[in-house]
């Protein structure tokens, strides 16, 4: 049994953190309390100006991190968290920054601060295995400091996110780059396996380190989906997913994404895009996957007309989350099985948030 938290130990901005965990505690377990769960944020002007990055601060690896620190000090001092919205920070230098912990350079753009990508540094699997991650790395050194920084921080305030950890297939991608990787599969299929089973411990020695800061051991783990465990908790993702047929899939990903749910308390798969949609049966097979974010990526229909997707998801035995206003929470509520959906909204008054909340007691 998870260990319960004292009064002492609330998080400042989360005055009801005991009540949330309780409400985390039944969607994992697919179970409800009186209503789903819901993320609900109420945002002010200053929060509303900001051009996004203030749960994460995506920055140069050798960046000041004061800055990031000042920017979710305001965004924390500008919102309200009702429901079980989780506040936190989560350090990062950008999606491709596992690969940046294997050797290769990060590049952030000016013209695009919320993001990042690495350069490409593999030219020959057989030169480059095992994949490891040396601990005079840069990026590697940066994000310990980085996370001493923060856990100062966040200390009685709020919670410290894990990373964004785009590892198995999507790390030997950020080393290697999309179109010669493809090759790779295709020409030599062994080195590729090769690198998959280190890519695996690369991501169990990130996720350990990491766990050791921001007492997540005794306040538990979130994430940038925003959901949280007391346990050991992350998004699954594999976003290069998208151009492997299924048998590929089935040869080269699946048996990491297996590895990484079992190794897991909690863990959601980041399905990203209509062209993940051939592998949804075979991630729904996966035990230690509880819930499935389903995003239909840019130029596509809005998630909530996908209903057919989250259905599906839903008869998988699996949750989701469900990204709506207020309004189209109230329209779609009775379509979904409330013990398998979380709520994720933002409303313009705390009010309305409170409201909300009412209304799915009473109609559920």
């Amino acid at each position: 049994m998870w260990q319960i938290l004292c009064e002492a130990e609330l998080v400042k901005y989360k005055p009801d953190f005991e009540r949330a965990q309780r409400y985390w505690d039944a969607f994992w377990a697919h179970e409800i309390i009186d209503r789903p769960a819901a993320i609900i944020r109420v945002s002010g002007k200053a929060t509303k100006d900001m051009s996004g990055g203030y749960v994460s601060s995506v920055q140069a690896v050798m960046d000041d991190f004061d800055e990031s620190i000042e920017k979710i000090d305001r965004y924390l001092n500008d919102t309200i968290f009702l429901g079980e919205a989780m506040p936190g920070f989560r350090p990062g230098f950008g999606p491709d920054q596992m690969a940046g912990f294997c050797g290769a350079p990060l590049v952030v753009s000016a013209d695009s601060l919320n993001t990042s990508w690495s350069e490409k540094i593999i030219d020959d699997w057989k030169a480059a295995l095992p994949l490891t991650i040396k601990e005079d790395n840069v990026a590697w050194q940066r994000m310990k400091e980085y996370h001493k920084a923060a856990e100062r921080y966040v200390e009685g305030k709020c919670l410290l996110y894990n990373i964004d950890m785009h590892c198995n297939i999507d790390l030997l991608e950020g080393l290697r780059g999309a179109e010669r990787l493809l090759f790779d599969i295709i020409d030599t299929p062994e080195l590729v396996l090769r690198a998959m089973a280190d890519a695996r411990k690369v991501f169990l020695k990130v996720y350990n380190e990491f766990w050791g800061y921001g007492a997540k051991d005794r306040l538990g783990s979130t994430s940038w989906l925003n959901l949280y465990s007391r346990g050991k908790y992350n998004p699954i993702q594999a976003d290069f997913i998208c151009l492997l047929s299924p048998e590929m899939f089935r040869k080269f990903v699946l048996p990491a994404l297996a590895e990484e749910a079992a190794f897991l308390d909690e863990a959601c798969f980041h399905l990203d895009g209509p062209d993940a949609l051939k592998h949804l049966d075979d991630i729904l097979a996966i035990d230690g996957i509880e819930a499935i974010q389903w995003v239909p990526g840019a130029g596509s229909k809005t998630q909530i007309e996908w209903p057919e997707v989250l259905h599906k998801i839903h008869a998988g035995g699996k949750a989701t989350i469900i990204y709506a206003t207020a309004e189209q929470v109230k329209a779609m509520h009775k379509e979904y099985p409330p013990n398998l959906v979380v709520y994720d909204t933002t409303v313009a008054t705390e009010q309305e948030g409170l409201e909300l909340l009412d209304w799915l007691r009473e109609n559920t």
